[in-house]
């Protein structure tokens, strides 16, 4: 996935080795990603949770589990519950990417948690086959 703070564009969709390069290695569980028309699209998230219309979260994640046959990673931070939280200035698009859709978020997270079956990390990695070499990625 390519953002403009975060994301490796050509890394696997799914939970996979990363190598380091002290030489240990790493498990990545990258932010879950729904192909539509050749494109990743985020649907597991975040702003993506907030700002996206639930329909298209639900549909991606339901495309990952039913069509791809995979568990999604899912999560969101503190704070994009509290509709209430203080207010910064920032720049017109840093307000928009925090702030928009804060009230509907603990209502559409509710949703989803009945929508979806749910499990801890551990045991979802437990389900994963991750015995191929590490995947060796060079700085962006």
């Amino acid at each position: 996935m390519h953002h403009d703070r975060y994301g490796i564009p050509n890394s696997p969709r799914h939970p996979y080795s990363l190598q380091a390069p002290n030489g240990g290695s790493i498990i990545e569980f990258p932010i879950t990603t729904s192909r539509v028309a050749g494109v990743k699209i985020p649907v597991a998230g975040g702003g993506y949770f907030r700002l996206f219309p639930y329909w298209l979260t639900r549909m991606g994640l339901a495309r990952v589990n039913r069509v791809e046959q995979r568990p999604f990673v899912f999560y969101l931070h503190p704070w994009e519950v509290d509709p209430g939280q203080p207010r910064i200035d920032a720049s017109w698009f840093a307000r928009f990417r925090h702030y928009n859709n804060l009230d509907k978020c603990e209502p559409r997270l509710r949703q989803l948690l009945s929508d979806f079956p749910m499990a801890r990390m551990d045991d979802v990695l437990a389900s994963v086959d991750l015995a191929q070499t590490p995947l060796q990625l060079s700085p962006a």
